[in-house]
């Protein structure tokens, strides 16, 4: 019981929050206390509005620092994570943590400048700092338990930081008290502070147990066998009697652009849903968003077809074929490619970017739509202006 204990995330909690909180609240008082000695051109400056400008300067750059610092390294750690390094989001930054706590220790020991902190800052900005630790802590939690425990394990770990919390700042008020003439405010506090990350690696590194009793298969979840793929090939082979009544309903009642959106939105919602399936009845919903999916190309070949006189309707439609074709050199080893680097964190990935790029081929499908609609206006407009206007003959 004992050891199960130790091998879990509480006690990485425990340390890390002791340690952020003690380095804190001395990186705090720090300030404060070199605030006193600040000197600025204006020396009409009273001396309180002096300290805190040079804390409010102090404390603007350093987390402006922090604040755009820790964004690219927070997602790389988490691709790591996402591809079997699942500690690496939480060793990187608890190093951070450490040199930070023993930057400030060295400036109060050897009475350093405090922009050395500038320093720190950046390179904890650069291990992930909090921004990394914390989603790997989440992730870790996450994939260590079952989907029906998540939420309340999640949220019993948001708790038990808090608390711990509550407890360390309480403490640590009195712990930066603690100190020798010679030493300095706060050494005692921020030895202490870089003590609790060295213990924090020790057990991420040797006890922190690493499980995955929800991990989600990356490769053919469906996992189909013989009779199943053929059910599912029958269901897509259905879509070509959905799509012709499709065609055969909305034409009564709509253009032909019309037609056409109407199919895109019905393979654009299909393969978003597609994105996320990960049992056989969700497939099928998703075949059923597809029931239209083949009326665009059918009702554009019928456009081109009237665009053209009857003498080069075939070397019209012909290219329109051989340009799908081309494209198909051009997508299919692309797509390809795309799957195979996001299967690891993604298996559906290639869907959702297809559901994106049709979606944004309705922007120009509408634009054409609108000018097609116009111009039959206009011409409609014309042959009434001229019926109108035109001189009757008597008989």
């Amino acid at each position: 019981m004992l050891v199960s204990c130790l091998r879990s995330i509480e006690p990485l909690l425990l340390l890390e929050q002791l340690g952020a909180s003690f380095f804190y609240g001395a990186f705090q008082m720090v300030v404060k206390d070199r605030s006193v000695n600040a000197s600025y051109p204006n020396a009409s400056q009273p001396t309180e509005e002096s300290q805190q400008k040079f804390i409010s300067d102090f404390y603007m750059i350093y987390f402006l620092i922090l604040q755009v610092a820790p964004i690219p390294p927070a997602v790389l750690l988490a691709k790591m994570g996402d591809r079997g390094w699942r500690k690496a989001p939480i060793v990187v930054p608890l190093f951070g943590y450490f040199q930070c706590s023993l930057t400030l220790l060295l400036v109060v020991l050897f009475n350093l400048p405090m922009e050395v902190m500038f320093g720190a800052g950046t390179i904890f900005g650069l291990s992930g700092s909090f921004c990394a630790f914390w989603s790997g802590v989440m992730t870790v939690t996450s994939v260590g338990c079952t989907a029906a425990d998540r939420s309340k394990v999640l949220m019993r770990v948001e708790l038990l930081y808090g608390l711990v919390g509550v407890a360390a700042n309480l403490v640590s008020g009195h712990l930066f008290l603690l100190c020798s003439s010679s030493l300095g405010r706060g050494t005692v506090q921020l030895a202490v502070s870089a003590l609790m990350f060295v213990f924090c690696f020790i057990h991420v590194v040797v006890l922190l147990q690493k499980s995955n009793k929800s991990r989600r298969r990356s490769v053919q979840p469906l996992n189909w066998n013989a009779t199943q793929l053929g059910y599912g090939n029958a269901a897509s082979s259905v879509i070509f009697f959905t799509s012709f009544l499709g065609v055969v309903v909305f034409r009564r009642c709509v253009s032909e652009i019309v037609i056409i959106l109407i199919g895109v939105v019905s393979f654009a919602s299909g393969m978003y849903f597609m994105s996320f399936i990960t049992s056989t009845y969700m497939y099928y919903i998703a075949r059923f968003l597809n029931m239209f999916e083949l009326i665009p190309l059918p009702t554009i070949r019928s456009l081109l077809s009237q665009q053209v006189p009857a003498s080069s309707c075939g070397i019209t439609l012909t290219s329109l074929q051989v340009f799908l074709k081309v494209a198909g050199l051009a997508y299919i080893p692309a797509f390809t490619k795309i799957y195979q680097k996001t299967l690891s964190w993604f298996p559906g990935f290639i869907f959702t970017l297809s559901a994106t790029l049709t979606v944004l081929a309705m922007i120009p499908i509408s634009i054409i739509g609108c000018r097609s609609a116009q111009n039959h206006q206009n011409v409609t407009i014309r042959r009434k202006w001229w019926k109108r206007h035109q001189p009757h003959t008597s008989t």
